[in-house]
């Protein structure tokens, strides 16, 4: 029997089907999202994203999620901010400029808006001393494994983001217009540019950034992020 060709068992070029094509190669990023699905999918079903996604999220957890996301979105911006200062190259660093001005922009105008709309009622401490665990997640993030570290943890977030609300929006149901609001927020083109965005610059970071690394980074976000949905619920009488 004669040796099979080198091409054997490569997909056919359906233009010219005589011709085999190389496979596409996943992206590091990619590869990255496809090992921590399961993850992704145990934080896109926390209760309260749920409960924002079916429209029956109450009142008061919603207002005390608006002060978490609001106290979180000003840390996003300054960490934005350093990427910024961090990145040697202008066309990305430009990038991480467009991220702040979208945060400290629409973003920020958003929770301006609704501060009078949804008034929270009581004492806040246990809630913002859980929520405060997705902001020590970033700063240890950034001390221990700087810019690789912080990319990957922000990719972690816009991913699941992304997920959760393009599911949520794909979804007609009544819901509040605030909360239809912040679900189209992150659905927008810029969003979906910027989520890419941090994908790129993890494709690009050195070979010393390994697999297990990333990984670590990117379940530890989305560890922090499942305590920070939790805590809006915290004593609101719905599960935590």
């Amino acid at each position: 029997m004669a040796d099979q060709p080198v091409t054997a068992g490569l997909p056919v070029d359906p233009v010219l089907p005589g011709r085999p094509v190389a496979p596409v190669r996943r992206s590091r990023a990619d590869a990255l999202v496809a090992r921590c699905t399961d993850a992704l999918d145990a934080s896109a079903s926390a209760p309260l994203l749920t409960q924002l996604a079916d429209g029956t999220v109450a009142g008061e957890v919603f207002a005390r999620y608006l002060v978490v996301e609001r106290d979180f979105v000003r840390t996003a911006a300054r960490v934005a901010g350093w990427c910024l200062w961090q990145q040697p190259e202008w066309a990305l660093a430009e990038r991480h400029a467009a991220a702040v001005a979208d945060l400290v922009g629409p973003q920020s105008s958003y929770f301006a808006a609704l501060a009078e709309r949804w008034p929270v009622e009581g004492d806040l401490g246990v809630v913002l001393d859980r929520a405060a665990a997705l902001r020590q997640q970033v700063e240890r993030a950034l001390v221990t494994g700087g810019y690789p570290a912080v990319i990957t943890s922000l990719l972690a977030a816009e991913t699941l983001y992304l997920r959760w609300c393009s599911a949520a929006a794909a979804t007609p149901v009544d819901r509040p217009d605030d909360v239809q609001e912040w679900i189209d927020l992150h659905v927008t083109p810029g969003f979906r540019a910027q989520v890419a965005f941090l994908a790129e610059v993890v494709d690009t970071l050195p070979a010393p950034v390994t697999d297990d690394e990333l990984d670590g980074w990117f379940r530890a976000m989305l560890a922090a992020e499942d305590e920070f949905h939790a805590s809006p619920l915290v004593g609101a009488g719905a599960a935590s």
